[in-house]
């Protein structure tokens, strides 16, 4: 029994190294969808980043294991991953749905398969230092929502 205890105790140590704490805040660019001019100061509220608060994201591993996370109220996405390299993506773009949640006939489909295929984050803890790319849309607009066949202009 002690050396079973001895043995549980050793590789404990060994099971949480293997992780690696990936810590992330973020944002996502925002941008004046109104008709006229605004002021600069209303102008300059847009130029700040708004936190990818409460947003989901699909995690998809070099395995093909897939998961689920969530960012919390600031934007910040705090995960333990073991070591590999593993993409993050929206769950519109996973999911090879719309992004506005619309129907996909209102969509280009060609389009869209070049959308889907965007990894929005990237992450690989394989070396010493990890490796993390995001590559998050601004927020959308009506109007320039990607491959939609009739746009909605604004009046």
């Amino acid at each position: 029994m002690r050396k079973l205890n001895f043995i549980i105790l050793l590789f404990i140590p060994l099971i949480q190294f293997s992780q690696k704490n990936v810590y992330l805040e973020l944002a996502q660019e925002q941008k004046y969808c109104g008709g006229a001019k605004p002021p600069k100061e209303i102008l300059a509220q847009y130029e700040k980043p708004l936190p990818y608060a409460d947003k989901k994201l699909i995690i998809v591993s070099s395995n093909g294991k897939v998961d689920s996370t969530k960012t919390d109220a600031k934007g910040v996405l705090k995960l333990k991953l073991k070591s590999g390299s593993y993409k993050l993506y929206e769950p519109w773009r996973y999911h090879k749905t719309s992004p506005d949640g619309t129907d996909i006939k209102k969509y280009d489909t060609e389009c869209l398969k070049n959308v889907w295929s965007k990894v929005d984050i990237s992450i690989d803890t394989k070396k010493k230092k990890q490796v993390i790319k995001v590559d998050l849309d601004p927020v959308f607009c009506m109007h320039e929502i990607p491959c939609i066949l009739n746009p909605q202009y604004p009046q």
